[in-house]
């Protein structure tokens, strides 16, 4: 009996210590303020990278491999589908109106801190290689890493140069670094990378699309940026290999705003606002695919967070940390997006929300055509610089093929009625409006009242229109 006594007891503090030892090292991992690499596309849409669920393949290898090896996240979205609305969210950890940039081209304000600030204070350097797109330099004093192209829409782009990169990566193996990778791809003009990976009658187009020759075209081209960003992130494995980081190094790589094509950027539709990403923390974990509603802002508070800091209250992002390492499933209950076109032309301010599920889009300025200006500027007199600018030409062939998609096609871009509301389960690309039907008015009146407190929030009185939405079923206030 004692024994046997002796034997269960030294088995259970056997078993105890390595569990807490397998505990501390787990958290060890997390607290030895890992590095970051975050690579971060120009314009590309989730749905045309392999991991997503494209239906043209060849796009995205070297991504698709990295999910088998990472968290890979369905529901992350930008809250503005916009270069520097998106980037500044990303750095800064804060929303359009808290930051100050809630139209494109705007600088962020003054005295605001972003990710070099918070991490620099926690020992790291921090350094960005590529596009920038952000102003001013005191909110972002990014170490600039020479060798990645920064015009976004050079033509012929120049290949980069990997020498910067790997000279900041293995520059001093005491100190933690964060660097971001800004690549250009896949913003237009689509005219560099191998577009033979695909033939023009196999191409499968997004379904508000019209099918013209010309966007066949340069939808492919589009592809071929695709495959050019992801040689990239394959480019990038490989150095951390090289210089023995991979088991140091957190990466994340994110899509940024949806494809630069009409029904994408410049618009809340999921096309441009659900977001790519994938985080491989260092160890190499199990491929977890989450459907946590996340946001860009959410992931400088987990770089903060993992480097051993406290994320500011101040912040509108909250921790990812808590999923990647498995405490919870569940991180928001609502995403919000917002956009606010530019100054050349009419005005049209449009905010959005997602359950996960339902979606709703409210357009505060119904009486106004929707216009991009390096899409269809011309339809309020904007004379482009560009004459041969590529996303307007694809535009153009939809006016020019006259057939009931291509119309419909038009008339989704150009005229957007006040409520939009879909069912995602059902209709992931947003072609059935379901805010007239009223089976789904509980659905609207709890997403218009989510944006309306969200609104409040941020400080946002929908700059073209002070009005908050009206009640579906009354003209009582929310």
């Amino acid at each position: 009996m004692n024994t046997y006594f002796c034997f269960t007891y030294l088995l259970a503090l056997t078993l105890s210590y390595v569990l807490s030892d397998t505990a501390f090292a787990a958290k060890e991992s997390i607290s030895n303020k890992p590095n970051y690499i975050i690579l971060l596309a120009d314009d590309i849409s989730a749905s045309s990278l392999g991991c997503y669920g494209s239906e043209n393949p060849h796009t995205s290898p070297n991504i698709d491999k990295l999910a088998k090896e990472s968290m890979r996240f369905t529901n992350m979205f930008v809250t503005e589908a916009v270069c520097g609305p998106a980037r500044a969210e990303l750095y800064t950890g804060l929303q359009p109106y808290r930051n100050g940039v809630m139209q494109n081209h705007k600088a962020t304000k003054t005295g605001t801190l972003s990710v070099v600030h918070y991490l620099e204070k926690l020992g790291y350097r921090v350094g960005l290689t590529g596009k920038t797109h952000f102003s001013p330099k005191s909110v972002y004093p990014f170490e600039i890493v020479k060798g990645f192209p920064k015009n976004c829409n050079a033509r012929e782009t120049p290949g980069e140069s990997w020498e910067g990169v790997e000279e900041f990566i293995s520059r001093d193996p005491e100190q933690p670094f964060c660097l971001f990778i800004c690549s250009i791809h896949a913003h237009s003009p689509w005219d560099a990378g191998d577009t033979s990976l695909w033939k023009l009658e196999d191409l499968k187009l997004p379904p508000h699309m019209a099918d013209t020759p010309r966007t066949r075209e340069l939808f492919r081209e589009y592809l071929a940026e695709i495959r050019l960003f992801d040689t990239q992130v394959g480019k990038t494995q490989e150095l951390l290999e090289k210089n023995n980081l991979n088991d140091s190094t957190a990466l994340i790589v994110l899509d940024e705003n949806g494809a630069g094509m009409p029904g994408g950027k410049w618009t809340n539709y999921d096309w441009g606002v659900r977001s790519a990403c994938l985080i491989k923390w260092p160890g190499k974990p199990k491929p977890i695919t989450t459907h946590a509603i996340a946001q860009y802002c959410d992931i400088l508070p987990t770089l903060i967070e993992a480097a051993g800091g406290s994320p500011s209250e101040n912040l509108d992002g909250k921790s990812l940390l808590p999923l990647l390492t498995g405490q919870t499933q569940k991180h928001r209950d609502k995403a919000f997006f917002t956009y606010n076109s530019g100054p050349e032309g009419p005005a049209f301010v449009s905010r959005g929300v997602t359950d996960g599920r339902f979606k709703m889009m409210w357009n505060m300025t119904p009486e106004n055509l929707f216009a991009v200006r390096t899409i269809n500027g011309f339809d309020f007199g904007y004379v482009d610089k560009m004459e041969d600018r590529h996303v307007r030409q694809m535009y153009q062939s939809w006016l020019e093929q006259d057939d009931a998609k291509s119309r419909a096609a038009v008339q989704r871009f150009r005229k957007q009625p006040e409520f939009q509301l879909y069912d995602l389960s059902k209709d992931p690309w947003e072609m059935n409006n379901l805010a007239e039907n009223p089976e789904y008015t509980p659905q609207l009146e709890e997403l218009k009242s989510a944006i309306s407190t969200w609104m409040q929030q941020q400080g946002d009185n929908g700059q073209a229109s002070k009005q908050r939405p009206k009640s579906h079923t009354s003209k009582k206030k929310q």
